[in-house]
């Protein structure tokens, strides 16, 4: 077998590598492989007495591999570098050291111990942190109270010197507002509640949390006795104008005006002018009914929570309302002539009449008037011998009223009516004697005196009649009345 000029070269080149112990370069192990000189047990072997002079990463195994390394080659150089590790790793021998004996310093006197530092303090825990009581808490408004704030570690011992901030709402004052726990871990202030009734919340800020309590500020003791009418307080005499019921509301007052318990109210009247209906007493306010009776001047007197109030009262109640029916009574002044008087034997008549009637009111103003008259007149004669001669009148009527006005203190009225009648002169009739029908019709006015007396003044028109003779004469009566109503 001949051998190439080029590899008695390389051979040449490496010779010495199987006559040393020098590390192998990659370059070196690369060229071995390339060139497929030496078999690979021989390559194996150097790599395993030589070891390399690099640390084959794994691309540097990937090209050994690709140039022909096999497995007891890469075994070879895991070895070598695995060994190379390990001799690193080894403490290499100490060198001994001769060492100088330096000189004592000079003697100093011994320091004096230090102190032993102080214990840290236990941190407040927030469960066991709290004010005593925690709940439950009520006072008057403006009054003050003491508030104990219990601060504790997590083993519930008391922590001493702990700050505490304090803060309230709604008018609240907190004394002091800042302070430190006593040895037994508590904080004592005082807290001085607003005017107002309502919660009032107290906050104790420790470190990084809070701790809160609600005080429930109520009304004080009662100072005062308000009394109103109508939802307005009563200063003075009270003005009772009607006969409707009269509500009085009594409520007690604290230093501040705010409503307070009502305790033991009583109630009761003096005078005959007002009389009590009913007292009683609803949650914070009593309420009094009194009704008045009659016109003249009363007082109601009111306790409750040991205070008293007199409410001074002033009736003047209106008269009494007109019934619908009434009685009265009216004169007149008739008289009739030519062409008003339809009598063969007689010119003129004269004279005046009484009347007293009875009347029902009805709705709007309408009225129906029953009634019964009497009147004596002086009749003219043109027979036997002229002169005059008395005659007596009698009538009984039903008459229809209408009031134009019902409302108003004087109203026009209108009238139509109709009756019987009986004119007798008093010569036995020889003169003048009818009797028979007649209806009138009239007009007038209404004047109110007060709502029971009413005056009336009327003008009306009376047709007289006969069977036999058909009309004998007109009347025309002016009168004026009076009725009340009942």
């Amino acid at each position: 077998m001949r051998t190439s000029r080029g590899t008695w070269l390389f051979l040449a080149g490496v010779l010495p590598l199987f006559q040393g112990t020098k590390p192998l370069r990659k370059t070196e192990l690369v060229q071995l492989l390339a060139a497929g000189a030496l078999s690979k047990p021989a390559i194996t072997a150097l790599v395993r007495r030589n070891c390399l002079t690099f640390q084959p990463s794994p691309r540097d195994l990937a090209e050994l591999k690709s140039v022909g390394a096999d497995a007891a080659i890469l075994a070879a150089i895991d070895q070598c570098v695995r060994a190379r590790a390990a001799r690193a790793a080894a403490p290499r021998p100490s060198t001994p050291v001769t060492r100088v004996a330096p000189m004592p310093p000079p003697s100093q006197p011994p320091q004096p111990p230090q102190p032993p530092q102080p214990p840290q303090p236990p941190a407040p825990w927030e469960p066991l942190t709290q004010f005593t009581p925690p709940a439950g808490l009520h006072a008057a408004v403006g009054s003050g109270l003491p508030l104990v704030l219990e601060v504790r570690d997590s083993a519930a011992r008391p922590v001493a010197g702990q700050r505490v901030m304090f803060a309230a709402t709604s008018a609240g004052v907190v004394t002091p507002n800042a302070a430190e726990t006593d040895s037994t871990g508590a904080v004592r202030v005082r807290v001085t509640l607003g005017e107002h009734p309502g919660p009032v919340v107290i906050t104790g800020t420790v470190g990084t949390f809070s701790r809160t309590v609600t005080v429930q500020a109520d009304p004080g003791p009662a100072q005062t006795l308000v009394v109103e009418r109508d939802g307005v307080p009563i200063v003075g005499t009270v003005g009772v104008r009607s006969r409707d019921t009269l509500a009085l509301r009594l409520a007690a007052r604290d230093r501040y005006g705010n409503r307070a318990a009502l305790d033991n109210f009583t109630a009761t009247t003096t005078g005959s002018a007002i009389g009590l209906v009913s007292a009683a007493a609803r949650d914070s306010e009593g309420i009094v009914m009194l009704a008045p009776r009659r016109s003249g001047v009363g007082e109601a007197q009111l306790s409750a929570s040991g205070l008293r109030a007199r409410v001074p009262i002033d009736v003047l109640l209106p008269a009494a309302a007109a019934g619908p029916w009434a009685i009265g009574v009216r004169a007149a002044s008739l008289s009739a002539n030519n062409p008003w008087i339809a009598l063969p034997n007689v010119t003129g008549v004269s004279g005046v009449d009484v009347a007293v009637f009875g009347r029902r009111t009805f709705a709007r103003g309408f009225s129906v008037v029953i009634g019964a008259e009497e009147g004596s007149l002086s009749a003219d004669r043109t027979t036997g011998g002229g002169g005059s001669v008395s005659l007596l009148l009698f009538e009984g009527y039903g008459r229809a009223e209408l009031a134009v006005l019902p409302r108003g203190r004087v109203s026009p009225v209108v009238a139509l009516g109709a009756g019987g009648y009986r004119l007798k002169s008093q010569d036995g009739g020889a003169t003048v004697y009818h009797t028979n029908l007649f209806w009138s019709a009239g007009f007038g006015a209404d004047g109110v005196v007060s709502p029971r007396v009413t005056v009336e003044v009327r003008f009306e028109r009376q047709w007289m009649t006969d069977t036999d003779q058909g009309h004998v004469a007109t009347l025309w009566p002016l009168g004026a009345g009076l009725r009340i109503a009942f």
